[in-house]
């Protein structure tokens, strides 16, 4: 296993997005729900949208590739670890803010993928004895750190939680903090039907098009026939 890359982002709306880059952008919006919102993400097998523990300041993002046929493996401070599969083609993966201000596009094969998503608070001594720390404390923010590892597969994976929220509550009291209490079998949307409707969408776009410009053709001579003899 080895690090890719890493990137800091505020993570508005107290998450983040991460994505097959050929993608639209219409094909990453993901519906929030509080069945979303208890299980921790939303999306299909080649976007999703991951939460945070709390109300963010700012996250740190470390990208990993397993070797092929390793086994999961958690980080032994991992606060909340969930595994999705992800189908990724040659375009890459895209990470980015929801609002798309800070986005970062990755390389890596494609093909099928176990992905790990593990986050924790920031515990670092540089942190904790930092001024930021006390601030963020006092204001119920927070910052974290996740990790995102991809573990090729030969066969997609079934989503799972690997490891529910490891309090009871957070040390650090927030109010957007939303605890893991998944519903089985976990929610996925469909990627193959936003795929079939955005298809049905470009195809239909210039024949829908193409009618309506007839239409108006044809009204706009019945409206001056109208004014002198009728519409026949």
């Amino acid at each position: 296993m080895h690090k890719i890359t890493a990137l800091e982002m505020y993570p508005d709306n107290c998450a983040f997005r991460i994505h097959d880059a050929s993608l639209s952008i219409q094909q990453t919006y993901h519906a929030v729900t509080d069945r979303t919102l208890a299980q921790g993400f939303s999306g299909h097998p080649r976007s999703y949208n991951f939460s945070t523990l709390g109300d963010c300041r700012n996250i740190r993002i470390e990208v990993w590739l397993a070797d092929k046929q390793e086994e999961v493996t958690l980080r032994s401070d991992t606060v909340r670890a969930i595994m999705v599969p992800f189908s990724l083609s040659t375009s890459g993966i895209s990470i980015a803010e929801l609002s798309g201000f800070v986005e970062q596009r990755i390389f890596l094969g494609s093909g099928e993928y176990a992905l790990v998503f593990e986050i924790k608070l920031r515990n670092d001594a540089e942190y904790l004895n930092s001024a930021s720390y006390q601030e963020n404390v006092e204001g119920g923010f927070t910052e974290e750190w996740c990790y995102l590892t991809f573990y090729p597969r030969e066969q997609p994976v079934q989503p799972e939680i690997l490891r529910v929220d490891t309090w009871s509550y957070p040390p650090c009291p927030s109010q957007s903090y939303c605890p893991l209490n998944p519903t089985y079998p976990l929610l996925m949307e469909t990627g193959f039907d936003i795929w079939v409707l955005n298809v049905m969408a470009q195809t239909l776009k210039p024949i829908i098009t193409t009618v309506v410009l007839s239409l108006g053709t044809v009204l706009s001579k019945c409206f001056r026939t109208a004014m002198g003899n009728g519409c026949k």
